[in-house]
């Protein structure tokens, strides 16, 4: 299992790591920024299919609303902390995953917690990796409980997360089931899977 990146540990503007994969593919991760606006626009609409749009924000939309785009990127690094992973294509930045949480108003220890991968990339361990070091960075920042509403659908998000340690909680939405991680107990290792072709 890959170390947690010292410099995405309290994620600041210029932090930035470098990870490469089994297949020869490489990604930047790093804070994301308020002028990775057109980024996450194009992840959401190029990058994610129909089905993994609607796993991710549960709804059905095929672009992002300007609100709701502005909202993704212009984080505050303490109740909002998102990391990005970019991966160069044709010359130029191409946004390939995103983990972020929003702490709790009325319990500021309390985080939730959304992660997604473009369709090309899923499969190559880049959404575990993720979800680890948003788990690292959560915890340096104080975040005892970490949760995540899941579409019961979602078979490989929720394998994902009972791979590293989450626990199924009651959920009153029946198409939902949430998962949830005690950040004052260890990380267990991850159950390794052999990547997909």
């Amino acid at each position: 299992m890959p170390a947690m990146d010292s410099a995405l540990a309290c994620p600041q503007r210029n932090a930035s790591a470098r990870w490469d994969f089994a297949d020869g593919r490489a990604v930047t991760v790093r804070a994301v920024q308020p002028e990775d606006l057109q980024l996450a626009s194009e992840f959401v609409a190029r990058g994610l299919t129909q089905q993994s749009r609607y796993q991710r924000f549960q709804t059905g939309l095929s672009a992002l609303p300007p609100g709701m785009a502005a909202y993704l990127t212009d984080i505050d690094f303490r109740q909002h902390v998102a990391l990005l992973a970019v991966a160069e294509q044709d010359g130029r930045p191409r946004q390939v995953g995103e983990a972020r949480y929003v702490c709790d108003g009325d319990l500021p220890d309390q985080a939730e917690f959304a992660l997604a991968v473009a369709d090309d990339w899923q499969g190559q361990g880049l959404g575990g990796r993720l979800l680890r070091q948003l788990v690292h960075v959560a915890r340096r920042h104080g975040v005892r409980r970490l949760y995540g509403d899941v579409l019961r659908t979602n078979q490989a998000m929720l394998a994902l997360a009972r791979a590293h340690g989450m626990r199924p909680e009651r959920q009153g939405d029946a198409r939902l089931a949430r998962v949830a991680l005690a950040l004052d107990l260890p990380l267990p290792r991850p159950i390794h899977r052999p990547a997909r072709a």
